[in-house]
């Protein structure tokens, strides 16, 4: 009769580890598939994500007031590219170089002068995030010649990666509660100008760029 209960007890604790290791495995699964879900759309965001885009590239400062920093914008366009790459376009040199101190005018007024550059920025995208997606950003320096007291000279402008400056990203939004709208934002940060592989001038992320816009295709 002992051996009985012993068996007994035995068969009930066997049943309720296999029903606790069904419900664990049940889990398991459903979060397996909401995650090949979650993916599924990231994906999907992605390669609806390319193409060009035109709005507003705004200058913004630490000591603008939001009403200042609306008014200080003029018409951008930028491309979101198929190899995890994005190109800001025909960017105004004067705007990454507004914090430049008084002291150094003679030379901010030379790097004025240079024409408008393109930014070549490198990206990874965020599989935490969708509707808007994040993308990491990761912007290449620009290059160009100035002239500056008589002589030629290159200078480089080196910006913030998202690693460093954590408002420095992108977005993407293919969709709100509206239906398709196809909009985009790129926030950047100029750290650092050097002239002949010297530094010149630190920004310290006084100032910043923000691209405001939807896409061409779709407006």
């Amino acid at each position: 009769m002992k051996l009985l209960k012993v068996f007994g007890i035995f068969a009930v604790l066997m049943m309720t580890v296999a029903l606790s290791s069904c419900v664990k495995n049940d889990d398991s699964e459903d979060l397996d598939k909401k995650w090949q879900d979650w993916v599924k759309q990231v994906d999907t965001e992605i390669k609806a994500s390319v193409g060009t885009y035109e709005g507003k590239l705004y200058t913004k400062s630490n000591e603008s007031t939001e009403a200042e920093n609306k008014l200080d914008s003029i018409p951008a366009t930028w491309r979101i590219n198929n190899d995890s790459t994005l190109d800001l376009l025909n960017v105004p040199v004067e705007l990454l170089v507004k914090k430049m101190p008084e002291s150094q005018k003679t030379l901010h007024d030379a790097v004025c002068n240079a024409p408008n550059v393109d930014i070549h920025v490198k990206m990874a995208y965020s599989y935490y995030y969708h509707s808007p997606l994040v993308m990491y950003v990761y912007p290449q320096y620009v290059t160009f010649p100035i002239e500056y007291e008589g002589a030629s000279h290159r200078v480089k402008i080196y910006f913030r990666s998202t690693e460093t400056a954590s408002n420095s990203l992108a977005q993407y939004m293919m969709k709100d509660n509206t239906g398709y709208v196809h909009k985009s934002m790129v926030e950047l940060y100029p750290e650092s100008l050097y002239m002949d592989d010297k530094v010149q001038t630190q920004f310290y992320a006084e100032a910043y760029l923000v691209w405001l816009g939807a896409k061409k295709e779709v407006q």
